[in-house]
């Protein structure tokens, strides 16, 4: 496992991988503690694998050794391979942009059985809920889908996702995500400030600039879905 693969995995997987290595004090340790941590704990166990090999094999090894930030990933099967899912029932926001969030979630296997038994079930869905104002739209899923790229109608607004389904025209929740606030489209302007200015801070040329400004409806913005391939 490298470092630049570590670097892609969010966190909470980061957080997983070094409880499964036995790890210890991983829940109060931030991304760049846990990836070196990680590091550390695979360098031991490649040293360990080194010991225990007779030297003939030590001297053909030494001639494949990199290192750490150079390593190549292996050829075949990951040695530290990432589960698909972690079984258990969670829903996780993760802010993009001012309009765009990744959301990623799962159903623990005993619950979303019960779910399919529900003799009312009616459609899975995530209800996303703007906290100023309250409000909510709900968007179908399907049991397969893991993961969405999310619109979001409203910048420098707080957000929070509702994992759930539809029974007899009722919601009934699975499980609440993380609240995000949404950035600022723009620097606050003091002055006055131009549209050149904020097309430059936003990156983005003007006319883009203007056009992105108008108020768009979640419903006219195709959501974008992320489905964790099924052996």
């Amino acid at each position: 496992m490298t470092r630049e693969r570590l670097q892609s995995i969010p966190i909470e997987e980061l957080t997983a991988l070094a409880r499964s290595a036995g790890l210890e004090s991983v829940d109060s340790a931030d991304r760049a503690e846990l990836i070196e941590a990680l590091l550390e704990s695979y360098e031991e166990l490649r040293q360990e694998r080194e010991e225990g090999n007779s030297p003939s094999i030590r001297v053909e090894e030494k001639k494949y050794e990199v290192a750490a930030d150079e390593e190549l990933e292996p050829s075949g099967e990951d040695p530290y391979p990432l589960p698909a899912r972690y079984n258990e029932t969670k829903v996780v926001l993760m802010i993009r942009d001012p309009h765009w969030a990744f959301a990623y979630w799962d159903i623990e296997a005993q619950k979303a059985q019960r779910v399919r038994k529900d003799a009312n079930f009616e459609q899975l869905v995530l209800r996303v809920r703007d906290c100023e104002p309250s409000s909510s739209f709900d968007i179908p899923i399907q049991w397969e889908d893991s993961g969405w790229y999310i619109y979001l109608p409203n910048a420098d607004c707080e957000y929070c996702l509702d994992l759930g389904y539809l029974a007899a025209g009722r919601f009934k929740l699975l499980a609440r995500s993380n609240t995000i606030r949404t950035p600022r489209e723009a620097v606050a302007e003091a002055g006055g400030g131009d549209e050149q200015e904020r097309s430059l801070f936003l990156g983005v040329k003007p006319e883009a600039l203007e056009a992105a400004s108008r108020p768009m409806s979640s419903e006219a913005i195709p959501q974008r879905i992320l489905s964790a391939p099924r052996e």
